[in-house]
């Protein structure tokens, strides 16, 4: 049987979809993290096998889209040609991870996402097929929020910022009490862990704290004007813009503000919820391949 393939790697989990020519799942498969660097070339080289072997039995895969991270390492690409030319695959595509997502959120439609989690990207592809990734810092992701909460707080400490309940809610969530602590919490973790202020930031706005509304509102305009960048690159006035990432699935007030800056600086748009996962947009990029 002919089909079309997808691939989803992810850093904890690579998922493989396999749908028929007219469209219909025939079988799916889930591995381990599609992690180069993490988990070596060994290892990711077995892991390319145990794919392709998959897709070998499953029938003849006609093309295949795979979606990762860190695909501008030439070492992963180099890798996956080889497996792909051992096993035979001729039309496959290694493409990133917010690409196949674009392509999910908007079932394969021209316009753009923005992903807001711990950090933030925004991408687009117009009617021509042009192709575009924006990608200047963390704006309005997570990270910054939670970046912003902290400053605040310290800045309070310090004499010179507003009163803001923020301070009782990062002492009493995040456990720092002073400015000693905050600065180990900051430089002995991740990004993900100043990220868990964001969390503080969205439940103390909700309650009334005029600097968390500040913070969101001013995140909120910061990750707009990547969406701005998008659709003027691309030369878009009208569209569908999906949100995706956990800062964005559910009706909060950062997702609100979102939403009015993104209407405010670019009218003709329409912010969406995605229509399907990025692992459904691997298989639509192989259908057009």
């Amino acid at each position: 049987m002919k089909f079309v393939a997808g691939i989803d790697g992810g850093g904890t989990k690579t998922r493989v979809l396999c749908c028929d020519l007219q469209g219909r799942q025939i079988a799916a498969r889930e591995y381990g993290p599609f992690n180069l660097n993490s988990i070596g070339e060994e290892a990711f080289c077995n892991l390319i096998t145990e794919i392709t072997t998959f897709l070998k039995a499953t029938g003849d895969c006609t093309a295949l889209c795979i979606g990762a991270a860190g695909v501008s390492n030439p070492r992963m690409g180099e890798l996956i040609a080889q497996a792909m030319e051992t096993a035979g695959i001729t039309r496959w595509k290694l493409v990133g991870d917010q690409e196949i997502a674009l392509w999910g959120a908007l079932e394969g439609s021209p316009g753009v996402s923005v992903v807001a989690g711990t950090g933030s990207i925004c991408c687009g592809r117009n009617e021509a097929g042009d192709y575009i990734t924006v990608l200047i810092g963390d704006e309005g992701s997570g990270y910054a929020i939670g970046r912003d909460v902290l400053k605040a707080v310290t800045h309070y400490w310090d004499g010179y910022g507003e009163e803001t309940s923020l301070v009782k809610a990062v002492i009493d969530t995040l456990h720092l009490e002073d400015r000693q602590q905050m600065i180990a919490y900051v430089y002995e973790n991740s990004k993900s862990s100043v990220a868990k202020a964001a969390r503080i930031a969205e439940q103390e706005a909700a309650k009334g704290d005029d600097v968390a509304k500040k913070i969101l509102l001013k995140n909120a305009g910061d990750l707009a004007k990547l969406v701005k960048a998008a659709t003027v690159q691309l030369s878009m006035q009208q569209g569908e813009i999906a949100l995706l990432g956990g800062l964005l699935e559910n009706d909060t007030i950062y997702r609100k503000n979102l939403v009015k800056e993104i209407q405010n600086t670019n009218p003709g748009f329409v912010c969406v919820a995605p229509k399907q996962n990025a692992l459904t947009g691997a298989v639509l990029m192989a259908q057009t391949m």
